[in-house]
């Protein structure tokens, strides 16, 4: 086993590279060893690239997916993947969209692999996808009698019952039983599979585990023997395929009166990104969050994870949004009821709501305030329960206005340190409005908005600075005292394009020579006897010089496409 910094992800696009992965390689002949490695990291979101052969006609192939489900028994060594990409040179035909993977001298799976490359993102497996062999159907029935979802499709891989042809069928689930069998109760999945053109009505197949002793009792022309079964229990809210998770493209808001609140704001976030939204006042942060959501009415494009957000009863699914203000929580009620409570409103059972309820309390550190009345809890506490409400049905993107307002330095920085842990736990992708300019350099990206102007920059807190003078560079010079004839003083020196003040620290930007210019700013201070502490001819500009200079309109603001 090894551990590698962004190698063997070379498939993927540079920004959607993890950061690090944890990577193991074993040959077809250790398939055991590979399936015990999965699960000691079975919580984790696990990808897999395997060469090898296909059972059914003996072709080499070679794909890459993500890890469905692993079975280790007596006689059963198995890996099941769903496949993302198909990495043959030439292809002979589609792969199936699952892949059940053995070791190189298999014959009951659908590839005796040769070499197995496993990976671990490092990231908490959020998927709700569902796969099962055949002979497990009694179970897929008992696991879908507790989901209770509006719409589950279903993927079958099997022969048909009348002349045992393979088939493959795909539909939705209505209906799941188990019934009395020779040997054992057996499982058995009522299929709606929608013809493939508009007219004629859907087929209703049965779907039935492997029988040993009779034939299925139903029509055999529309009876499965499974080998395979996938289900994706919340159909009904997948997601599109998309390229950024978040897109605002000329996104205007105007009141009755023709003003107009925010215009032609256009800005984009890549999945796993955290984004910062800061600005004054009034100045069209909190107005533009509320139109990426369909909370209020715009014009432009607003997307979120590829869905127009004006079509509110399915976007709504995708994004979560913590409010400012904490009354909106039930104060009498628990943290978890809370968040079940909510949570219902999504159409999740409330077993599952219980089970991430807990997992989310754990993660932010209030589960131990799980019997305790809302009210009971510390601002801090409250907070990090209304976020967790917020992220109980998996959102791709969680919106937050002001988490931090009204919080003493310690705790601010302690809910960055979990927003972080979660943006990297879950992959969940974040944006922060804030008051505090600081917070910023905790994101990958950065809006700046201005109360008339809207949108004045975006972009990485590295790029917005290095656009400064001297890419971010300034003279610093750190006083005795604090004198107010300092900046003045510093501000009429030669080559000196701004000064910005904070207490006794003052830092000088220029486009000259930082040395030549600390030189020049001493002398000047000097002469009107202003005492001088520390001169540092290289000190870095953080996002409140950014902010400051850019209100103060001192550098034009960029906006990174």
């Amino acid at each position: 086993m090894k551990m590698i910094l962004d190698t063997d992800s070379r498939d993927l696009p540079e920004e959607e590279k993890p950061a690090f992965v944890e990577e193991a390689y074993f040959s077809g002949a250790r398939v055991g060893e590979a399936i015990d490695w999965c699960i000691t990291r079975q919580t984790r979101e696990l990808h897999c690239e395997v060469e090898g052969k296909l059972t059914s006609t003996g072709k080499e192939v070679k794909f890459k997916g993500r890890v469905l489900k692993v079975k280790k028994g007596v006689l059963t060594r198995r890996i099941a993947i769903y496949v993302e990409e198909d990495l043959r040179r030439q292809r002979a035909g589609e792969l199936d969209k699952v892949l059940t993977v053995g070791g190189e001298s298999s014959s009951q799976d659908d590839v005796a692999a040769t070499q197995i490359t496993v990976q671990n993102y490092l990231k908490r497996n959020m998927a709700d996808d569902l796969y099962y062999d055949g002979r497990d159907l009694q179970q897929a029935v008992k696991d879908l009698e507790k989901m209770k979802s509006q719409e589950v499709e279903c993927t079958v891989w099997g022969r048909r019952g009348s002349d045992k042809t393979l088939i493959m069928i795909k539909g939705s689930i209505v209906g799941a039983t188990t019934k009395p069998s020779p040997i054992l109760p057996e499982g058995t999945l009522e299929v709606r599979v929608a013809p493939e053109e508009e007219v004629g009505d859907p087929k209703i197949y049965m779907v039935a585990q492997p029988q040993l002793l009779i034939g299925p009792s139903y029509n055999p022309n529309l009876t499965v023997l499974a080998n395979k079964v996938y289900i994706m229990p919340f159909a009904w809210k997948q997601a599109p395929e998309y390229r950024d998770v978040l897109a605002a493209r000329n996104l205007t808001v105007a009141i009755k009166s023709g003003k107009k609140l925010i215009e032609n704001v256009s800005f984009s976030m890549r999945e796993g990104e955290m984004l910062a939204i800061i600005g004054e006042s009034g100045a069209g942060k909190s107005t533009t969050v509320k139109a990426l959501i369909g909370d209020i009415p715009s014009t432009g494009v607003a997307r979120i994870a590829g869905i127009d957000s004006r079509q509110t009863q399915k976007v709504r699914h995708f994004f979560g949004y913590c409010p400012q203000d904490l009354s909106y929580m039930y104060e009498t009620f628990t943290p978890l009821e809370n968040i079940i409570a909510f949570g219902k409103q999504y159409d999740i059972p409330e077993w599952q709501l219980i089970q991430r309820g807990k997992t989310l309390l754990r993660d932010f550190g209030v589960l131990e305030k799980g019997n305790s009345a809302t009210r009971e809890l510390s601002g801090g506490q409250q907070r990090r329960v209304s976020i967790a409400i917020a992220l109980a049905h998996k959102p791709k993107v969680l919106l937050m206005d002001e988490p931090t307002s009204g919080l003493d330095p310690d705790n601010r920085n302690e809910l960055w340190s979990y927003l972080s842990y979660i943006n990297q736990e879950y992959g969940t992708s974040i944006i922060v409005i804030t008051h505090y300019p600081v917070e910023a350099e905790f994101c990958d990206k950065v809006a700046v908005f201005m109360r008339g102007k809207s949108l004045v920059a975006f972009g990485s807190p590295a790029s917005l600075k290095e656009s400064m003078p001297s890419r971010g560079f300034a003279v610093g010079i750190v006083l005795e005292e604090v004198d107010p004839r300092a900046r003045r003083t510093l501000e009429t020196v030669k080559g000196v394009r701004f000064v910005l003040q904070r207490g006794e620290l003052l830092k000088i930007f220029t486009d000259e020579p930082l040395e030549v210019v600390a030189e020049r700013c001493v002398i000047a201070l000097k002469d009107q006897d202003i005492a001088v502490k520390i001169v540092k001819t290289k000190s870095v500009a953080d996002m409140v010089d950014y902010y400051v200079a850019i209100t103060r309109g001192l550098i034009q603001g960029t906006i990174e496409k």
